[in-house]
């Protein structure tokens, strides 16, 4: 229910900042991705698709990924196949200052198999900074803590870490070309058969570039 609270004034943001927002862009993107689940040695790599929003009104301001992934195993990865999975992040950001605003927001994958990879859910809590480098370039830098991680196959993540690079940049007067990095750190435990926590972290590397129009 929280998720959906998130989502839903995320979706809201956007929807107001295409009434009224000083900035709002609108694109599709190709996407690039590794991902691992290191206890168990399941290693896999792929490409996708994916589309983004945001909107900016006032020092308010709001951001929406989706992508759909296609991994295959890698050399020397113990996994037995592959699978599909869809990707959403979603934030909602207020500026402190020109340059800094603190987030919150949710992180959600949902693989075509729980039995191949987990399934993640988590809110985020943290920052983003933004500069502009150059005329009509815009480079962002982005921290988020992800709270609360519910996984598939049960435990739990002490620590969850999801860091961001991205690059805006203008080339006509509504076309923008983005780029973003993304990195993803959960160092989930579980307790198998109630006999110890064990380690079983997750980790996850997306590079999504495209075309945007902006409004």
């Amino acid at each position: 229910m929280t998720r959906l609270v998130v989502l839903t004034v995320v979706w809201g943001a956007l929807a107001a900042g295409a009434a009224g927002a000083q900035h709002v862009t609108i694109g599709a993107q190709g996407v690039m991705a590794d991902y691992k689940e290191v206890d168990a040695g399941l290693r896999y790599s792929g490409w996708g698709y994916g589309g983004t929003a945001t909107a900016q009104w006032r020092k308010f301001s709001a951001e929406v990924a989706v992508v759909r992934l296609s991994l295959d195993p890698t050399n020397g990865s113990s996994a037995p196949a592959g699978f599909k999975a869809t990707q959403l992040d979603a934030w909602i950001g207020y500026a402190v200052s020109p340059y800094a605003s603190l987030e919150v927001g949710l992180a959600r994958r949902s693989p075509s198999d729980d039995f191949e990879a987990q399934s993640l859910g988590a809110l985020r809590l943290g920052a983003r900074s933004a500069y502009e480098i150059g005329p009509g370039a815009v480079i962002s830098l982005r921290a988020n803590y992800l709270a609360a991680a519910k996984f598939s196959g049960g435990g739990h993540a002490p620590f969850a870490l999801d860091l961001g690079l991205g690059l805006d940049l203008r080339l006509a007067s509504r076309v923008h070309a983005l780029a973003h990095y993304q990195f993803q750190r959960v160092d989930r435990k579980t307790n198998p058969g109630g006999t110890g926590e064990i380690p079983a972290p997750l980790q996850l590397s997306v590079a999504r570039a495209g075309l945007a129009v902006g409004f």
